[in-house]
């Protein structure tokens, strides 16, 4: 069973086909050391489609991750709508990588979006839709090629609009924000739809910044649940991602219409399981090893024994639970590869 039936299937809830839990992970997948060994840099890789490609596939070709995800920073979107991006290019001989980021907020004011014509040749786009028909020349039917996008909350909230004052204004009233998210969302799910009609086989919805801790279930449920619907029920195969605790709004997660939901380590496995299972039984979980402390920190034993706990747990695909660590050793991913060949294998 290669790589491409055996996440499909997991995330269909298809288990009786599986020979073994999937490993994955739904974020970026990009390190030092596998850009080193793929002989490609930040921040080339950001706009460079061949660069993207390579280091996209760098986790499953060196460790034998069960998915290629990219692209590998927060910003694409925010670039769409217009916001100068700092790629960090004085940075680029340093011996540490910076993420790209916005220079600046596109405005200081809670207004609604222009929405920019013709969104397949604005920022990047044309960069990911090329990086993503290489991979499927290399991989497809192989290896499923996921592409994530930060959805309107996120985006808007965090990389182009102030983030102090979006905030504020929800404490104020959310009719505002609500009203600059409903004339942005159109902008996204034509992103989704671009990428899929290139080739990408799953959408992975990061929306990172929608967690517990930065707003309550109601304002969930008004101001980011209503456009994760929109944007799962626009492509066929999706992954909603939020880091953070998102135990409080389990069953809203489920109900956005994903196909899979991943969490981080904030968030216990089993209860995760057993909330998510009086929603939609079986429905597919992601997770939750941590990026920092486990992965890029822990010890071979250590990854070992949280992946078996986490299968034990119910996990449907073994992931970490957010984006890699720029300085994860490649043996420990390959650790946890190996760890879920060993614990997550389906005897019959």
């Amino acid at each position: 069973m290669n790589s491409y039936d055996r996440v499909m299937a997991a995330l269909k809830g298809n288990t009786d086909e599986l020979d073994y839990i999937p490993c994955v992970n739904s974020a970026s997948s990009c390190t030092m050391d596998l850009m080193k060994r793929v002989d490609a840099w930040w921040p080339e890789v950001h706009r460079n489609a061949e660069k993207m490609a390579r280091v996209g596939s760098a986790a499953h070709k060196v460790c034998g991750l069960d998915m290629i995800t990219i692209p590998f920073d927060m910003v694409v979107e925010a670039e769409v709508f217009g916001v100068s991006i700092d790629y960090h290019e004085n940075d680029a001989h340093s011996r540490y990588c910076f993420w790209p980021s916005r220079k600046k907020p596109l405005s200081n004011l809670i207004v609604p979006l222009i929405v920019p014509e013709n969104i397949p040749e604005q920022g990047r786009v044309q960069v990911i839709v090329k990086a993503i028909k290489l991979l499927k020349e290399e991989f497809g039917g192989q290896v499923p090629v996921n592409v994530q996008i930060i959805p309107p909350f996120t985006s808007i909230s965090y990389y182009i609009l102030d983030t102090v004052k979006f905030f504020v204004s929800i404490a104020r009233g959310p009719e505002q924000v609500k009203a600059v998210i409903d004339e942005a969302t159109p902008a996204y799910i034509e992103l989704a739809k671009i990428y899929s009609e290139a080739g990408a086989d799953i959408i992975t919805l990061h929306d990172m910044g929608a967690h517990a801790k930065a707003m309550n279930e109601i304002q969930f449920r008004d101001l980011v649940k209503p456009y994760l619907k929109l944007m799962s029920q626009s492509v066929e195969t999706s992954i909603l991602n939020i880091c953070g605790l998102t135990t409080p709004i389990l069953k809203d997660m489920v109900e956005c219409g994903a196909t899979a939901i991943a969490l981080d380590e904030k968030n216990s496995i089993k209860d995760a399981r057993s909330i998510v299972d009086k929603v939609k039984p079986g429905y597919p979980i992601i997770g939750n090893l941590s990026p920092k402390d486990l992965i890029a920190e822990g010890t071979p034993e250590q990854i070992s024994e949280s992946v078996k706990t986490v299968i034990q747990e119910g996990v449907s695909l073994v992931a970490p639970g957010c984006d890699l660590v720029l300085e994860t050793p490649t043996k420990n991913l390959c650790t946890m590869v190996e760890s879920t060949r060993k614990y997550g294998e389906i005897k019959r």
